[in-house]
């Protein structure tokens, strides 16, 4: 009978001790993933989505006919915020909180090294910032001196339009002509100039880019998620999500910027270029 005790509680402490060592691990690729996106000790994390707005007799699909009018949000750029705000949620919180907390506004609430998440300030808003010199040292108050996450192309979300002009991109969304190829022009280093186009012959595919840099020494990083549609921008989120790693370990603080071909079909994203600090890139 002791010997049973005995089995039976080496197994609970090695379970217990299994346990322990399982959630260390994940809260340690959790703050890693936070550190890639610019997190530190005392500078959280904002998640900007786009500010698409329905306004009386406007049109946006389905809200007109439902007569919405306000702020709104694709369900897959909302569907790639959720899940990066999850994926850098303490483990054990998403353990005890199984459903994500959305506030009355539409916003999801903070978590961990998450502030939270907000919709783009209005073009009008911007105007006086996009022309200074360092336009994110100069956003309002409730997005300075954070690190940010920009969730949707240049159309809605204008701080992507910001940052792809910002100095430190890497590259930056360009079309061939009126009715050319969309794909990615290099703005720095030896590859200066070049263009890489997006789709090239593959009929089922759209783009995204996903480009990350540091606006000025030692200050907030910037990372942009950016698509030919949501689902491509919501495939390019999937995609930092499931690269972070190899990203963090290539790339450390380095300015980098990848263009992938998402497939329309399974929504998967495949690499087709990178660049890291000017230099061809490869995961």
């Amino acid at each position: 009978m002791t010997g049973i005790v005995d089995n039976l509680l080496a197994d609970l402490i090695w379970s217990v001790v299994a346990v322990v060592f399982g959630y260390l691990l994940l809260r340690r690729q959790t703050r890693g993933l936070a550190q890639l996106l610019g997190t530190t000790s005392d500078r959280r994390l904002l998640i900007v989505l786009p500010d698409m707005v329905v306004r009386e007799g406007g049109t946006a699909g389905d809200y007109r006919q439902d007569g919405f009018v306000g702020n709104v949000v694709s369900r897959r750029e909302f569907e790639a915020a959720v899940a990066l705000r999850e994926s850098l949620t303490d483990p054990l919180v998403r353990l005890l909180r199984p459903r994500t907390p959305v506030l009355p506004s539409g916003r999801i609430a903070g978590s961990g090294p998450v502030e939270g998440t907000e919709f783009c300030p209005p073009a009008a808003d911007l105007a006086a910032t996009s022309r200074a010199p360092d336009p994110f040292a100069h956003l309002p108050s409730r997005l300075s001196g954070r690190s940010l996450v920009l969730i949707g192309g240049p159309v809605y979300n204008h701080l992507t339009g910001l940052g792809f002009r910002h100095p430190a991109a890497q590259a930056v969304p360009e079309q061939q002509g009126t009715d050319g190829e969309w794909g990615l022009r290099v703005k720095t280093g030896p590859l200066a100039g070049q263009f890489f186009a997006g789709r090239g012959s593959a009929p089922d595919t759209e783009i995204a880019i996903v480009q990350s840099f540091t606006a000025v020494a030692g200050g907030p990083r910037i990372t942009i998620c950016a698509g030919s549609s949501d689902s491509a921008t919501q495939a390019g989120v999937m995609f930092l999500l499931a690269n972070w790693r190899r990203i963090a370990r290539k790339c450390r603080r380095h300015p980098y910027a990848f263009l992938l071909h998402v497939d329309t079909h399974s929504g998967g994203a495949r690499l087709q270029t990178g660049i890291v600090d000017g230099q061809p890139f490869t995961l």
